[in-house]
């Protein structure tokens, strides 16, 4: 017993020194860190000291302004400095469009549609709509608090879009968080880097603070900071992915590793600017990590996706309102938006914002108009959806039973009439769930946590479930407005040809001769599309 002992406790203190040793490259190999109690360490849930950002649309307006004359005065060097380096592997294969039929699509029923208050003919979402249904390449910015933290929702939602509209990976991932998760569509280890919040700015260097994405997160790296991101096979489309895009700025000159499943490798010197510089690379990325060699950079994280489809990128803080975004950058948003391009933005928030019994919300349907202006600038190219806040339920103190919170329908009022007034479209979430049994049901179907707010995985892919159908519901619909106008376009080509044929025919008697073709002015009957969908 006392050799055992003795064995034991060298073997924990052998353990506890290899975690004492930092990272360092061995033979030009690199060696992490080892951390046998990541595992075990409790979740770091705190947000005391973070900040209430406000709206500043002078501050934007000159940030992107700024951004804009610094671009133009670097274009105009005699060698401009590159925004963009590649590495082409092998070429990423070409991916037809997947060719949809409004009879793809079944007759749905009790679909929570979108409300699109958009006062255009053709409004920003029925231009998503319409690219979706045409099988153009779209990606979705999903953006919310710990609701849909850990990828709840999104992974559901963007496996549900892409076995319908194509599309493959994971999508956008942070370089490094200051909390340990846990994220089933991707695996992410990183060592090296200080890693900011745009929730506790006070913590992050200037240089760090003002160079915020949506994101939320940033990593600071110097010699030696490492991520691998790894591809799952949680779902069927995260894995086979054939480009990958890792963004981050360094505004010194420095020098990474780009490698791809620990066999290829390829450096690049990122020459010192301002603006946020994008690695493209082609080839399989399942594997992928970036190692930085010299000098200093931050690093957003990257993207691991194929051609073609939809993406969709999970933008998760905890504790967030929406305020954060006010903390962002608007210049590398809008650069960020450049390179990767997004063609809808959903805005999910509010759930921390709720009181119990409160029936006004006008200072946040204020700062919900104030966000969706501010995407509205980052973005321009984006629909913007506002979802209604989820169904909660609280503890009574007294009876020890959970009631309902009692301003769920008063604060999703809000958020529709911010929506409203700023002619963006709406989605109400919590009416997903009452049709669904309310939390009440989401809570003992294993659908949510006990604590009667968090929804999980099993309970997300329901409510991911209703959005893809009220996408599908739309989608149909344009696809039927097309078959229907080509099937139009069809029958007056037809009476056309006809029309020429009956005009051109060679008289054969004087009887002929005498007659002349008369113009075809029958009506064009235009049936249903159910009566057509029948036949």
């Amino acid at each position: 017993m006392k050799r055992t002992a003795i064995f034991v406790t060298a073997v924990v203190a052998g353990v506890v020194a290899l975690g004492l040793i930092p990272s360092f490259t061995l033979f030009g190999m690199p060696v992490e860190s080892v951390d046998i109690f990541s595992e075990l360490r409790p979740e770091d849930n705190s947000v005391e000291e973070t900040v209430e950002y406000i709206a500043d649309f002078n501050q934007l307006e000159q940030e992107i302004a700024h951004a804009e004359a610094h671009i133009a005065d670097t274009a105009a060097l005699a060698e401009p400095i590159p925004v963009r380096y590649e590495w082409i592997v092998s070429s990423a294969p070409e991916v037809r469009a997947p060719r949809l039929r409004s009879g793809d699509f079944e007759q749905m029923a009790n679909v929570v549609d979108f409300e699109d208050f958009d006062t255009l003919s053709t409004t920003r979402l029925d231009r998503f709509i319409d690219k979706l249904a045409s099988g153009k390449p779209v990606r979705i910015a999903f953006m919310g608090d710990s609701f849909v933290e850990g990828d709840i929702i999104t992974c559901d939602l963007r496996d549900m879009l892409q076995s319908r509209y194509g599309g493959r990976g994971v999508g956008f991932v942070t370089a490094d968080i200051p909390f340990a998760t846990v994220r089933k569509s991707v695996k992410r280890s990183s060592s090296g880097w200080k890693t900011y919040s745009v929730m506790k700015p006070k913590e992050a260097p200037e240089a760090v603070r003002e160079n915020f994405f949506i994101a939320g997160y940033l990593a600071d790296g110097r010699n030696g900071a490492t991520t691998r991101w790894q591809a799952t096979n949680a779902y069927p489309s995260l894995d086979s992915c054939s480009t990958a895009r890792i963004l981050l700025m360094s505004r010194d000159t420095s020098r990474v590793e780009v490698v791809l499943a620990d066999t290829l490798r390829r450096e690049f010197m990122i020459a010192g600017d301002e603006r946020v510089r994008e690695i493209y690379v082609e080839g399989c990325v399942d594997d992928l990590r970036l190692r930085l060699l010299e000098g200093n950079a931050l690093c957003y994280g990257a993207s691991m996706e194929g051609e073609g489809g939809v993406i969709v990128d999970n933008f998760s803080m905890r504790s967030n309102n929406g305020h954060a975004i006010f903390g962002t950058s608007a210049s590398v948003n809008r650069q960020i938006d450049e390179m990767l391009g997004y063609d809808l933005v959903v805005l999910q928030y509010g759930l921390n914002i709720m009181q119990q019994g409160q029936r006004g919300y006008s200072r946040y349907r204020d700062q919900v108009c104030n966000m969706i202006a501010y995407a509205e600038r980052c973005f321009p190219n984006a629909a913007i959806v506002v979802v209604g806040v989820s169904d909660r339920w609280i503890k009574n103190t007294e009876t020890a039973k959970y009631e309902p919170i009692g301003s769920v329908d008063a604060l999703t009022s809000y958020q529709r009439a911010a929506a409203d007034s700023c002619n963006v479209a709406f989605w109400n979430t919590s009416r997903v769930m009452y049709n669904l049994g309310g939390m009440p049901a989401f809570v003992s179907n294993g659908w949510a946590a006990k604590d009667y707010t968090h929804i999980n995985y099993a309970g997300g892919k329901r409510i991911a479930k209703a959005f893809v159908e009220s996408i599908n519901l739309r989608v149909r619909a344009n696809l039927r407005e097309r078959e229907r106008a080509d099937s139009l376009s069809r029958e007056l080509e037809a009476r056309k040809v006809e029309q020429i044929r009956i005009s051109s025919r060679p008289f054969e008697s004087e009887a002929d001769s005498n007659h002349v073709a008369m113009p075809l002015v029958a009506p064009i009957v235009v049936e249903s599309v159910d009566s057509q969908e029948e036949m």
